[in-house]
């Protein structure tokens, strides 16, 4: 039986996006017969599942993101030292010498040149230390991962102008979706489910989804809100704020597909992401999205017959926004636009990518 050990500080489900990823790999493979260990600080699974997986515990130390990171590291390695050494390391996250190392997460060169800084700030902050010493793990782990996964094309090409050296040991396995909890079904429900959380069913609903507001660049719709017309209602998911008469903030939200449904748009303005979950998840539910020039997901959509891709110019996603709302689009051409996109076909790209490793 082979043995792969995933390594993230958090693993499961309910933890966040990535974390979600990085537990779907874990069930697959314990589904195809791997022997499965997961190096973490917390795990959260399914308890008919949880017996199965081995949690290699690693010590919370640690404050602020950079000693975070470095203890992790170090924990994390000691405990690996303890193992015999019949493993393969697949990493959904940045570890040195990974067999696999897979980019869930942002590049960090690239997102420095994305955070949403004035300019003389953002170039002092990219001179400091935390900046310098991420930089330098993202090489070393780029440089010394056997294989490298890229959930989307575009991530590829990011490497090409930032990383050159490593793109030949590149390959795209592109990142699934569960098409049992997000599909077409639910939008049929649509408006009972309007009915269910007491939302107009003559408003046209806007939905924003993500935990990391700076990052998926809900200040721009923000900004640019104001300006639709009055009928518009902008749902937020994923963290707190003071709600207002047409913007509600929903929190963490458990059953987000039922939001997908209801809603009529999508909008994910982000400053970077490698590949937006929100995006496979919206078009699964049948939903159209607005999404950004920096969404590896991007590949997906098809001006007009799916969604829309925009610049972070507020009048380019204002009238993105508009022309949304008086184009018909049709469910079925959005669900079928990710239909093969399973977490099957993804584990099973990651496994022949991990053959001879």
């Amino acid at each position: 039986m082979k043995h792969v050990v995933i390594v993230r500080p958090k693993v499961g489900f309910g933890l966040g996006g990535a974390e979600t990823h990085a537990g779907m790999i874990a069930l697959k493979l314990l589904e195809r017969g791997y022997k499965v260990s997961v190096l973490a600080q917390e795990i959260r699974f399914p308890k008919e599942v949880s017996g199965e997986i081995n949690f290699l515990q690693v010590k919370k130390r640690g404050r602020g993101s950079l000693l975070k990171y470095l203890f992790f590291l170090k924990e994390a390695n000691r405990v690996l030292e303890s193992l015999k050494k019949d493993y393969l390391l697949l990493s959904p996250f940045r570890f040195p010498k990974a067999n696999l190392l897979i980019l869930c997460d942002p590049l960090f060169k690239f997102w420095l040149k994305q955070r949403p800084l004035p300019r003389i700030i953002k170039e002092i902050s990219n001179l400091g230390i935390r900046a310098r010493v991420f930089l330098k793990y993202e090489e070393l782990c780029l440089r010394s991962a056997k294989r490298i996964i890229a959930l989307f094309s575009p991530t590829v090409e990011l490497l090409e102008n930032l990383y050159p050296e490593v793109v030949h040991k590149v390959a795209v396995c592109h990142m699934g979706i569960d098409h049992r909890r997000f599909n077409l079904r639910l939008k049929k429900q649509k408006h009972a489910l309007r009915e269910k959380y007491r939302l107009d069913p003559k408003d046209f609903i806007i939905l924003f989804v993500g935990n990391e507001p700076r990052r998926k660049g809900l200040s721009l719709l923000l900004e640019v809100f104001p300006k639709l017309p009055e009928n518009v209602k902008l749902l937020i998911a994923g963290i707190q704020g003071k709600s207002q008469e047409r913007i509600v903030y929903l929190g963490k939200v458990q059953n987000i597909e039922e939001f997908y449904a209801l809603s009529d748009l999508v909008v994910l303005p982000t400053l970077y992401d490698p590949g937006a979950l929100t995006t496979l998840e919206a078009l699964a539910t049948g939903t159209p999205i607005i999404t950004s020039v920096f969404d590896g997901a991007k590949e997906f959509i098809k001006e007009g017959v799916n969604g829309w891709i925009t610049t972070l110019k507020k009048d380019e996603l204002l009238q993105k926004i508009l022309l949304a709302m008086k184009t018909k689009i049709s469910e079925e051409a959005c669900s079928q636009s990710i239909s093969h996109l399973t977490w099957d076909s993804y584990v099973d790209c990651l496994v022949s990518q991990m053959e001879g490793l």
